[in-house]
């Protein structure tokens, strides 16, 4: 199901400040997402999210695109501005009343694979659900949605992975997160396609083999699409946290404060209470993800309920080293 309160972006579009990106790994990452992405499967007769969003049009623009995550295709791209993205077939092109995005519609499709009828009007859902601090697909077409060439049935949902590839009624695309924020997973036939060797999977260690394999520890896909509540082996000690957590900003007092904290109030590292917010903590770089610092700023904000604009505020304004770095996103070449 989708979240219920997602954040929704503001009309002035700025764009969330995102992780730090080496430049390095920023540029051959999007080389590899190319020579992989031009080797994706397309129908025969375009689809209009080829109109919409070709890659000629974003290439005229030098600055680049700042965006959460990004939908690449063989001959288009489309950019995740927003917490929820429809896929599907819209009644009429986007284009030809000159708009491309509709924030007051929430039927508005962004990504429209039409005209071929095997897609449907609203045919999958993306969206970032603070509380699993993770982005999600949801099918709602009756044709279903292929993940890695497995499908996804009407009425089911899962967590997204950069680097896996949807494909609907034909059009083969990738779902990609920033470089920061987690690495490419591409299976190995997509690598064969674009004759490139897949590069050997690291031995798992002995926490992630625990992890990933299915068991009561971890969450599992149910029939109807929900997802299962992992049951404890042993109870755990009271101020007990997983590494990564992002501290709570409802129920739990910040370190060393004694109470709740407010809305602006500066976080403080759990040792030594380090000021993140102050300059001379601009060095220092935070150790929550992309998705934690989202979910932060989202459950801070009243009613759980934050802009674009708002997000990107938050975080430069309780870390200072985000502060102090050139705002990047997605660049463009």
């Amino acid at each position: 199901m989708q979240d219920p309160n997602p954040a929704a972006p503001g009309e002035d579009g700025e764009p969330l400040l995102a992780a730090d990106q080496s430049t390095n790994n920023t540029n051959e990452m999007d080389q590899l997402v190319l020579q992989i992405t031009q080797h994706l499967l397309a129908p025969k007769e375009p689809v209009q999210a080829s109109r919409d969003h070709a890659n000629t049009i974003h290439e005229a623009n030098k600055d680049g695109v700042k965006a959460y995550a990004k939908i690449a295709a063989q001959d288009w791209t489309y950019y995740i501005t927003k917490l929820v993205v429809n896929i599907g077939r819209a009644s009429e092109p986007a284009q030809a009343d000159g708009r491309l995005d509709d924030d007051d519609d929430d039927d508005f499709v962004h990504i429209d694979l039409g005209p071929s009828k095997m897609v449907s009007r609203q045919h999958a859902l993306i969206y970032f659900n603070s509380k699993e601090e993770k982005w999600f697909l949801e099918v709602k077409g009756r044709n279903g949605v292929k993940i890695d060439d497995a499908l996804l049935r009407q009425g089911h949902q899962r967590a997204l992975v950069s680097g896996e590839v949807l494909e609907i009624a034909g059009s083969e695309m990738m779902f990609v997160l920033p470089s920061e924020i987690t690495p490419l997973n591409i299976q190995a036939a997509y690598y064969r396609r674009a004759g490139l060797s897949a590069p050997d999977a690291p031995p798992p260690s002995q926490s992630q083999a625990a992890t990933s394999s299915p068991s009561a520890d971890g969450p599992s896909l149910l029939l109807g699409g929900t997802l299962s509540k992992p049951q404890p082996i042993a109870p755990a000690p009271p101020d007990y946290k997983r590494p990564g957590t992002p501290p709570s900003t409802k129920r739990r007092a910040a370190p060393g404060s004694g109470r709740t904290p407010q809305h602006g109030k500066p976080l403080l590292m759990s040792k030594g209470e380090v000021d993140l917010s102050s300059d001379e903590s601009r060095h220092i770089k935070p150790q929550y993800s992309y998705a934690q610092m989202i979910s932060q700023a989202i459950m801070q904000a009243p009613d759980e309920k934050l802009n674009l604009n708002g997000i990107y505020n938050f975080i430069m304004q309780n870390y200072a080293y985000y502060r102090h770095q050139q705002p990047a996103g997605w660049q463009v070449r």
